[in-house]
């Protein structure tokens, strides 16, 4: 009888407790419905029974709790709300928006240590500009114009978001020459060179003629960066800076003015000189003259220790291209003793293979690095197949969210302690479809991990929610091991890019792989020469390729758009494979441009393709097609399209 009794109370207060979750879980929906529907007063309703019944999201209960005060103008017990959440909730992923509630909660109320509020957060959260832009507002309104003049100023110098605004609250007179420079620096390291451009010209019309060099060796290089390499060799010109005059030059295809120009700097004993006079060596090889680039290579050699290297690498390409397989192999072969380089081993095989010697055991050796680019061309010359990964690749749409049978399971978190109660909250908050939440849970709780569970559990998630982006960049972070492989390489905007490469025939591993080269899956990505997006659109080739897309000034938005962005970056990418007939030309033209491929290929008259590849002349798109070939053959690997194994095609490529 008495077992029974227990049996009963045990299972009427386990009934208690998880009905209250439950009820206390329906309640936070509920509360975030109202609230979002404008029902503010039923909105309390809920989500204060969501604040008692539901403590695991508590903190959220808390928050939406202050909103719905604040909607209804009762701002004391909106304050009062979101004070108990910080007390409560020290470490809740919550806490910034929860002070930013604050902050303003106690302006409504007009509290007297307002100010001290705004200061105690802005120590707290320094990037905030936003808000560093209301509490300069705040001053200027109280009267303390000195100090809401100096944080406008501040916001302004940073170049970050509300800098445009900031500039509006100051006068001409409140910005310094030093100030504009600073603005500039700030500028020029997010890569927003053409902005630093305009501030850099204001700097000169204020400059006294004391920092005018300065100035202009700054106002050189936010020309350089954006590829207007005359203006920047006429800059440099006026700053003295002849070595970066030369090298503009020479970008600038002043052939006639770069020559004289290289021919002052050598007179001038600069020690940079040699890097330039390698690629005038590579110049002379290309147009024949094959004596005089391994003249000034030697040169190169005996005046510029510091460039012997890249002096000798340019030795051994030229006697491989003109056929003197033995003397390449012979260079190679040093160099890859010196510096340890798998580059410097293939092309000794490749130099052997030429001259007729076999170099099986070589190319076993470089098979057995992995994920390498000369690992791959090793495949594709000896007629191997790539054995693909027994990882099986999470396939998650950015329109379909639910785990796909084939994913790998998901190992949780070991249940109990904070690790597991993190866990549980994420788990609630997609229990209720609450997207948004989840993911600013994820990324709270990722920056504080360091275990391969724990990232297993987190990337599965971010990949669940469609944010590959978050997924990869964390796991970047990791030793490489075979379990988070498809986390680096996921089918992310699978069904997009599937039906995209179907219609503009083309394979969408290859899409996959330059998007991932391109901007690591971020939708928002904004390169500093202008391109946008996950395929890093240019909006010229949007206007060329799509007549359907009017840009005006939403622009931007428009080119960022998934749909919008891989329609056109996938046709373009199409386009150029038929254009060139090979994957690696494509790549070279979808980095550098079409007339610069055409140009290469018509004086290189290369053998095969990795010989064109290693001769691109950027170095920028030399790496970028080697990395976007890499990342292809990843996917191919631990793809679950095919089965058996890989071919690699040497043509295809």
């Amino acid at each position: 009888m008495k077992r029974f009794l227990f049996i009963m109370l045990f299972i009427t207060y386990c009934s208690s407790v998880y009905g209250g979750e439950i009820d206390g879980k329906t309640c936070l929906k509920k509360g975030k419905y109202e609230l979002e529907k404008g029902k503010y007063e039923d909105a309390i309703s809920s989500l204060s029974a969501a604040e008692r019944e539901f403590p695991l999201l508590g903190d959220y209960a808390m928050l939406w709790l202050s909103d719905a005060y604040h909607e209804t103008g009762d701002h004391k017990e909106s304050l009062k709300t979101v004070r108990a959440l910080l007390k409560r909730y020290p470490n809740s992923p919550l806490g910034k928006k929860a002070r930013i509630r604050e902050i303003k909660e106690a302006g409504e109320v007009s509290e007297e240590n307002i100010q001290q509020i705004y200061e105690s957060y802005i120590k707290d959260y320094q990037g905030d500009a936003e808000v560093k832009y209301l509490y300069a507002l705040w001053l200027k309104k109280n009267g303390k114009k000195d100090i809401a003049k100096s944080v406008f100023k501040e916001i302004y110098l940073d170049a970050g978001d509300f800098s445009n605004m900031a500039y509006n609250e100051l006068s001409s007179s409140d910005i310094s020459v030093e100030d504009f420079i600073k603005r500039a620096s700030n500028l020029m390291r997010v890569m927003d060179f053409k902005d630093a451009e305009s501030a850099l010209m204001s700097a000169l019309a204020k400059d006294d003629g004391s920092l005018r060099n300065e100035i202009l060796k700054d106002l050189g290089l936010s020309l350089f960066r954006q590829r207007k390499y005359r203006e920047a060799a006429d800059i440099y010109k006026k700053s003295n800076e002849k070595y970066w005059e030369v090298r503009s030059l020479y970008r600038a295809g002043e052939k006639e003015i770069f020559g004289s120009t290289l021919d002052e700097l050598l007179k001038m004993g600069e020690k940079r000189a040699g890097s330039i006079l390698i690629v005038v060596a590579s110049d002379k090889r290309r147009d024949g003259n094959i004596e005089e680039a391994l003249r000034i290579y030697q040169t190169v050699m005996e005046q510029y220790p510091s460039q012997t290297e890249d002096a000798l690498w340019g030795i051994g390409w030229t006697y491989f291209l003109t056929g003197e397989y033995k003397k390449a192999s012979d260079v190679f072969t040093r160099l890859y003793n010196t510096y340890n380089d798998t580059k410097y081993l293939y092309w000794k095989v490749r130099s052997l293979e030429s001259g007729g010697e076999d170099a099986l055991n070589i190319y076993n050796t470089i098979m057995k690095k992995e994920r390498i680019f000369y690992g791959i061309m090793s495949y594709a010359r000896t007629k191997k197949s790539l054995e693909k990964s027994n990882t099986k690749v999470t396939n998650t749409s950015h329109s379909d969210t639910k785990e796909n049978e084939n994913n790998p399971p998901s190992p949780p978190l070991s249940k109990g302690g904070q690790g597991g109660f993190k866990i549980d909250r994420v788990e609630a908050l997609f229990d209720l479809g609450l997207s948004k939440e989840a993911l600013l849970e994820l990324i709270y709780i990722s920056k504080n991990t360091s275990s391969i569970k724990d990232i297993f559990y987190i990337c599965s998630k971010f990949q669940e929610l469609g944010e590959y982006k978050y997924s990869v960049r964390l796991v970047e972070k990791m030793p490489y091991t075979e379990e988070l492989h498809h986390f680096l390489y996921p089918l992310a905007y699978w069904d997009i890019v599937e039906d995209l490469s179907k219609k503009y025939t083309i394979d969408p591993l290859l899409v996959l792989s330059v998007m991932r080269e391109e901007s690591r899956f971020d939708s928002e990505a904004r390169s500093a020469a202008g391109a946008f997006g996950l395929m890093q659109v240019m909006p010229q080739t949007a206007f060329r390729l799509s007549s359907r897309l009017k840009l005006n000034k939403n622009g931007a938005r428009e080119l960022c758009d998934i749909k919008n962005n891989l329609n056109i970056g996938i046709r373009y990418l199409s386009y150029l494979i038929n254009e060139f007939g090979s994957y690696s030309y494509a790549l070279a033209a979808y980095n550098a441009g079409e007339e610069s491929v055409r140009k290469w290929l018509q004086k290189g008259n290369y053998k095969s393709v990795d010989e064109f590849i290693e001769d691109v002349p950027y170095s920028e798109t030399r790496n970028y097609v080697k990395r976007v070939i890499t990342t292809f053959f990843e996917y191919k690997r631990i793809s679950s399209i095919e089965d058996g194994v890989i071919e690699i095609s040497l043509e295809k490529l």
